[in-house]
């Protein structure tokens, strides 16, 4: 008989008057990666503060490790239950070292003197037999995010934890960093441990998972067994991401971006060519490409070798630092709390960009006018909202890319724009992305793993320590999926 050690039972929790789980009900056993899908957003940070902190709720029950932790029959939080959550948010302490993170910020260390080869020495005990290369002396703050997360899950081990919540890994680690600490995490489970793996994207979690629950409107409407893990046992539950044909739009032809044999830090001669009105994906296996490229676009960086070509003229230090009068957009993977701006009006918000392309001249009521008029089309009532606070996340999307829309740069760059996402939200954002194309906006989306760029992409380029690895055009997209 399998060991239990988690249980959710028919928990039902209200919050701010809304109901914020709705009759939940999963168990997670010993040596289990359950996985966690949630196809809307409702009551995703909801779970994870239940299971943590044990807030209170209106129904149901909640055992960890046979004992019961929360329960509808007491109206207080029966306090946290120190479950670890490894995730964006790192819960480690930046300026100590990763073995005093590990062994001496934990419960129940009653030592005032620390000795540090003893410390280097647990360390090895503990993990030699896994092949780390982490350092046990560095500090956490130099640290990739890869080896963060690793030791977060050994700080875990040594707590003794045996259920672990990983959360949304895929959104930050680069593919080859997410094969290495899926290989950690079954190690563990076959020395007893338990995970909950909450993913956004069934291929991710189809693919480390044992049985896996599907989450809509705050509600468990199924759950997948280990032999039900395939694509067609949760189409039912999916929902198309194609967009129609005669909505695409051929490129011109021309070239928007060209790389030259570029060389910097981290780029090795890379080339490529981006034409006009393409949308280009580049997946980063690395996870160090992005922050080279940007600073040549955007920041007045210098290749130490070779040449970048914007719109056919050579993209100098003094022209990538006016990267917005040259029609070049960034859409960040945070994007609300970017590029948002709470004290503006939704109008105001929209047209923070059209100010810049007018010369900074304020906008006369009869353009304000013909703004609203024309948006209003596409966003409704929501282009008169005074206070944008009141706005879902899926309106405050709108907002930021049809102020992209309105705009009109040649070259959009967007950042992991699915992290995160409810497969909702992520059929939308295609759709955003698609409006931008027929105005032939060039595209770019840079991302670590897959999700649903393709859906979207002519081109895919993959990288790979500093270089381009391989190219594929729209109709070898297959290869991918396949092997996925």
């Amino acid at each position: 008989m399998r060991e239990e050690i988690l249980r959710v039972e028919r928990v039902t929790q209200r919050r701010n008057g809304n109901i914020s789980l709705d009759n939940i009900n999963f168990c997670i056993y010993k040596r289990e990666v359950m996985g966690l899908i949630f196809l809307t957003s409702q009551g995703k940070k909801e779970l994870v503060d239940l299971l943590c902190n044990n807030t209170e709720i209106i129904d149901g029950r909640v055992y960890l490790n046979k004992q019961l932790v929360n329960s509808y029959e007491n109206n207080h939080s029966g306090g946290p239950n120190l479950l670890p959550v490894i995730g964006k948010n790192s819960g480690l302490i930046e300026t100590l070292t990763v073995a005093d993170n590990i062994f001496v910020m934990r419960r129940g260390l009653k030592k005032y003197i620390i000795n540090r080869k003893l410390l280097q020495s647990q360390f090895f005990f503990w993990f030699e037999e896994l092949a780390t290369n982490i350092d046990p002396n560095s500090l956490i703050s130099d640290l990739s995010k890869l080896d963060r997360c690793i030791v977060e899950l050994f700080r875990a081990v040594v707590a003794g934890s045996k259920l672990i919540i990983v959360q949304e890994i895929a959104s930050f680690l680069a593919n080859d960093d997410l094969l290495r600490f899926y290989e950690l995490m079954l190690y563990y489970k076959e020395q007893g441990m338990s995970f909950l793996y909450i993913g956004n994207h069934h291929e991710e979690v189809f693919h480390i998972c044992d049985r896996v629950s599907l989450m809509k409107n705050a509600k468990v409407i199924r759950i997948l067994e280990n032999d039900e893990l395939m694509d067609e046992k949760i189409k039912p539950y999916t929902i198309s991401f194609d967009v129609r044909e005669s909505e695409k739009q051929e490129n011109q032809g021309r070239g928007i971006l060209d790389f030259y044999q570029v060389c910097t830090e981290k780029l090795n001669k890379v080339s490529f060519s981006i034409k006009k009105g393409e949308c280009v994906v580049f997946l980063d296996n690395s996870n160090e490409f992005l922050s080279d490229f940007l600073h040549l676009i955007c920041d007045g960086m210098t290749p130490t070798e070779g040449m970048v070509y914007y719109d056919g003229s050579l993209l100098d230090k003094g022209k990538s630092k006016h990267w917005v009068e040259n029609k070049i957009l960034q859409i960040s993977e945070d994007l609300t709390k970017d590029l948002i701006f709470w004290n503006l009006t939704y109008l105001e918000n929209l047209c923070f960009l059209t100010d810049r392309k007018m010369k900074n001249f304020t906008l006369k009521k009869y353009l304000l006018e013909s703004i609203t008029k024309e948006y209003k089309e596409y966003v409704g009532k929501e282009i008169y909202t005074e206070d944008i606070r009141e706005l879902d996340i899926r309106s405050l999307y709108n907002l930021i890319y049809y102020r992209v829309h309105l705009y009109n740069p040649n070259l959009l760059i967007c950042i992991q724009p699915f992290a995160g996402l409810d497969m909702y939200l992520r059929r939308h954002v295609v759709q955003l992305l698609y409006e931008l194309r027929k105005k032939g906006i060039t595209i770019i989306i840079w991302s670590v793993n897959l999700a649903d760029c393709l859906s979207v992409a002519d081109r895919l380029i993959l990288l790979e320590d500093g270089k381009i690895k391989q190219a594929y055009e729209k109709d070898e997209f297959y290869y991918f999926k396949e092997k996925r």
